[in-house]
């Protein structure tokens, strides 16, 4: 299933690292992702500096503590506004809305710093499937509401771009 939604969530537009499915002769095969906190060069495999939105703002990802609106701001700050970032993040977050993917916590939003620009830029997106959590309700809130938000939430939540609107929704 995870696949699945990796391969609609690059239809969708949503930059994510290289997916493959692995044969097996037990099942319909095994998920697997092209690590993205990695970069080899002429020395070796070199570790790429990343933060997640719960360690930046000091969140239980465990716990329903955020909404768009905030991770939105977070990424517009550390992104310094970057609109490829900014797109990105929106088709996300309705991607994670319109697919039923309510897994969407703190933890699962990441940030890469880029040495040779001295920037950081929001990472692939990973860990997209379909999740009903404990609570029955998104784990980031959009607009306030974790049950049930749609567009009305969608339309008001940090892009007021209609194309882009329109293409994500």
């Amino acid at each position: 299933m995870e696949y699945e939604y990796s391969r609609c969530a690059m239809q969708c537009g949503i930059i994510m690292s290289e997916t493959r499915l692995f044969p097996s002769e037990r099942c319909k095969g095994y998920f697997g992702t092209k690590r993205f906190d990695r970069r080899l060069d002429k020395t070796g495999c070199k570790k790429i500096h990343m933060l997640t939105a719960a360690a930046l703002l000091e969140l239980d990802f465990e716990q329903p503590s955020l909404d768009y609106h905030s991770l939105m701001k977070l990424m517009k700050i550390l992104t310094r506004d970057n609109k490829n970032d900014v797109e990105n993040m929106f088709r996300r977050m309705c991607f994670n809305v319109f697919a039923h993917n309510r897994d969407d916590h703190s933890k699962n939003f990441t940030y890469l710093y880029n040495e040779t620009e001295d920037v950081w830029r929001l990472s692939p997106a990973y860990d997209l499937t379909y999740s009903t959590t404990y609570y029955g309700e998104h784990t980031t809130t959009v607009d306030g509401n974790g049950r049930n938000p749609g567009k009305k939430e969608l339309s008001v939540t940090g892009l007021k771009t209609p194309e882009i609107i329109k293409v994500a929704v």
